[in-house]
């Protein structure tokens, strides 16, 4: 395929943001789109790490712009301010670069973001990868198609893009930092694939194949992986998703590991302990937390599942919440309602207080046999570590627990024939 034909397969209903540097790549991308049918905008971010530089970078872009009455989007951040402890600049620029665009495509409804990567950028993706340990996925590269971003670029080397805009006379300004040799990509860019090259003239285009190749392989383990995810699945329950540790067991490993990545567990020691996980045992990556329980791993994002500390005073009834509960506490004189708890109203003493449950709580479960610890009585009732964080009591003003809510009430604060006053408890589920 010829570069001038880059676009040609594109959907001519949609709309599309490019995200253009000022680059030869980026203003080769830009001059198709111009001379192309499509419906297009174009975002620049200036970064202001090159001085007056970054700023003929805009106004390239910017003049190009309005030259041809195309729509133009510019984000200016002062990069080495929000760097602080960050990791790298590269790193923090990539990041601000997307969110920017991602702002963009859901303010303005466009339906991708179109970048300018090319042949040597995805090489060079290849090589930081292979030094970084990546598996299959990271030696997969970029694809020309990523969710909402498209590359159409990808499969053209940088050669051939400058011999196209020299031809078809496109300006563009040059990055002086891309010839340094302070950054990994600019090492291998200018040290190791020229060295390649050297070797094998056609290069890029040969490991252009067997990237593919291996993204093929990727796309068979993703697939398989989702067949496993879907059969060992045994439910689903609020934000948390159960699996058969059985399933995981007799899959293969390369399966198991690649379904527990997703999760964030890509060390492969951390995959082996959780597909052998005792009941109890609980496991945290940055983004997940998994609990084996009984044959099973529950699944569960950090942000969603996180303990709530709870302590709620109560110093007065009728009483009503909605969270982290949905309780209502309603006093009667009279008949008993049809649903909920009831406990002998005389017998409680105000303030009351809604908590969480702690290892020593101690209770005396109504139809149990005497005094007993929260913690057994949870073990008893086979309820797994991640419930037992959501579990709640409420206990009087000495302390004494009158509900495990949810559970079983007190036996101390049960009703008899001489019970005069109710209060009911009514909980939500």
């Amino acid at each position: 395929m010829k570069l001038a034909e880059a676009l040609h397969n594109l959907d001519a209903e949609k709309k599309y943001l490019l995200a253009i540097s000022g680059g030869v790549d980026s203003m080769v991308l830009l001059h198709l789109f111009l001379h192309s049918p499509y419906i297009f905008s174009v975002a620049h971010c200036n970064f202001q790490l090159r001085g007056e530089e970054s700023s003929l970078d805009e106004q390239l872009v910017h003049e190009y712009c309005k030259k041809y009455d195309i729509k133009f989007f510019v984000k200016t951040f002062d990069t080495l301010q929000l760097k602080k402890n960050r990791e790298s600049v590269e790193m923090l620029a990539r990041d601000l670069r997307y969110n920017y665009f991602k702002e963009l495509l859901d303010d303005y409804q466009f339906d991708y973001l179109v970048t300018a990567h090319h042949l040597n950028d995805n090489i060079e993706t290849f090589f930081i990868n292979l030094l970084r340990g990546s598996g299959l996925k990271g030696l997969a590269g970029m694809q020309e198609e990523n969710n909402a971003v498209l590359r159409p670029l990808l499969c053209f080397s940088r050669r051939e893009i400058m011999d196209f805009a020299i031809e078809n006379k496109i300006g563009w300004r040059e990055d002086q930092t891309n010839q340094t040799l302070d950054y990994l990509r600019n090492k291998i860019r200018h040290k190791i694939i020229p060295e390649l090259e050297g070797i094998n003239p056609v290069f890029l285009h040969q490991a252009e194949k067997s990237m593919k190749i291996i993204g093929e392989a990727q796309q068979f383990i993703e697939e398989k992986t989702q067949e496993l995810k879907t059969e060992a699945q045994i439910f689903r329950k609020e934000k948390i998703t159960a699996f058969s540790l059985e399933k995981l067991k007799k899959a293969e490993f390369v399966l198991a590991y690649n379904f527990l990545s997703e999760y964030g567990f890509t060390h492969k020691q951390d995959c082996q302990n959780l597909i052998n996980a005792q009941t109890g045992t609980v496991f945290e990556s940055k983004t997940h937390k998994i609990w084996a329980d009984r044959g099973r791993l529950l699944v569960g994002e950090i942000s969603d599942v996180e303990k709530e500390e709870v302590s709620i005073g109560i110093d007065s009834i009728p009483f009503e919440i909605k969270k982290p509960v949905e309780l209502k506490l309603l006093p009667s004189d009279g008949g008993l309602k049809e649903k909920g708890e009831v406990v002998d109203y005389d017998k409680v003493s105000l303030p009351l207080v809604l908590r969480n449950w702690k290892e020593g709580d101690v209770f005396y479960p109504v139809n149990g046999k005497g005094k007993k610890k929260v913690s057994k009585f949870l073990k008893d009732e086979k309820i797994s570590n991640y419930e037992k964080e959501k579990v709640l009591v409420l206990c009087d003003c000495s302390g004494a627990i009158i509900w495990l809510v949810g559970f079983r009430l007190d036996d101390r604060f049960k009703i008899s024939k001489e019970s005069k006053k109710y209060l009911h408890l009514l909980l939500d589920d």
